[in-house]
């Protein structure tokens, strides 16, 4: 589920209109497909636990919090305590790997999610 950057080189154009092969994927019970977006791109979800449900978007894709990644990209960007109630929230069950325990995020970030937080708008965090 690789995006654009795994099948062209740097300075090569990316064909108009080239769009990832979504057909591969595995879908939701709406025959939607599972996927999620990442800092590495487009990727297929995969379920942050057993028993997880991912609901899929055709356009922004499955939440981050409910996948094993997105829950890895929000541990690493906002920390294990903002991930937590992120994952409440969404009613999932925050999965922490052991080299992630304790981790504190990025605080530019944390710092740009609690002013969103504090004046009311909503989050995308997915």
């Amino acid at each position: 589920m690789p995006e654009s950057y795994h099948y062209f080189k740097d300075n090569e154009d990316i064909p108009f209109g080239w769009e990832p092969e979504l057909k591969s994927l595995p879908t939701d019970a709406e025959g939607v497909p599972l996927f999620v977006y990442t800092k590495r791109g487009l990727e297929r979800a995969i379920p942050a636990a057993p028993g997880v449900e991912l609901v899929g978007d055709i356009l922004v894709g499955v939440k981050k919090i409910t996948t094993f990644q997105g829950q890895r990209e929000i541990i690493y960007d906002l920390g294990v305590e903002i991930a937590q109630l992120e994952a409440e929230k969404a009613g999932v069950d925050l999965v922490v790997l052991p080299e992630e325990e304790g981790d504190m995020g990025i605080l530019e970030i944390r710092e740009a999610y609690r002013r969103k937080v504090d004046i009311g708008t909503p989050k995308m965090l997915g």
